[in-house]
């Protein structure tokens, strides 16, 4: 994991997707999620499915949650992985906004989430 950022974002050749892992107790804001969606279209990958690992955020401010409504990164569909009860609450936040620019779903198990990203590409 990087030290300067609470996430890591790389491209999963062998799975096909890109990967977003946030850092165990992250606390995400909205400089955190521009920086996440610039990491991501920087990997130059175009329109791939995203993995989302939440399962370490601790909290992603109002203006995080905003950023993340507004941008994917080019991404064609995102899965996120959420386990505890506040990722939980992060993940149906996003799936239960009004106009979403991909799709999206929320999984506890990671092979799961990954064979729904699989599908229909």
């Amino acid at each position: 994991m990087s030290t300067a950022e609470p996430f890591r974002v790389w491209w999963d050749a062998a799975a096909g997707v890109v990967r977003v892992e946030w850092e165990p107790d992250a606390r995400g804001d909205v400089t955190a999620a521009r920086a996440v969606t610039a990491a991501v279209r920087d990997l130059g990958v175009g329109s791939m499915p995203m993995l989302v690992d939440i399962r370490g955020v601790a909290t992603l401010d109002r203006e995080g949650r905003a950023h993340f409504r507004e941008d994917y990164g080019g991404m064609s569909k995102v899965a996120l992985l959420a386990s505890s009860a506040v990722n939980r609450m992060l993940a149906n936040f996003f799936i239960g906004m009004q106009r979403l620019p991909v799709p999206i779903r929320m999984f506890t198990d990671e092979a799961a989430a990954l064979a729904w990203l699989r599908e229909q590409q």
